[in-house]
């Protein structure tokens, strides 16, 4: 099974490079509109990123095991918040 999808990929990727060799001038036009989207695009596409490591750093760091272990100062925290709610 896995030498069938290594000879697909292969015959895929010499595909993609025979098109991408053969292809002529596209004879186009980029104006600085289009070029602010790309970048925008770009940026809005790494900010993104970045945001789900953020959201998953500390799950990923409990998984490991290397989590920090909680101050006495956010068990204090927690525990008036909770004295509160009730």
């Amino acid at each position: 099974m896995r030498s069938k999808r290594m000879s697909s990929l292969f015959s895929l990727t010499l595909s993609a490079l025979f098109v991408g060799m053969s292809a002529g001038g596209a004879h186009a036009y980029l104006d600085p509109g289009t070029g602010s989207m790309i970048l925008q695009v770009l940026l809005g596409g790494i900010a993104g990123l970045a945001i789900v490591v953020k959201l998953y750093w500390y799950r990923f760091r409990a998984m490991l095991g290397i989590a920090p272990k909680p101050s006495p100062r956010d068990a204090e925290t927690v525990a008036r918040s909770n004295a509160q709610a009730d």
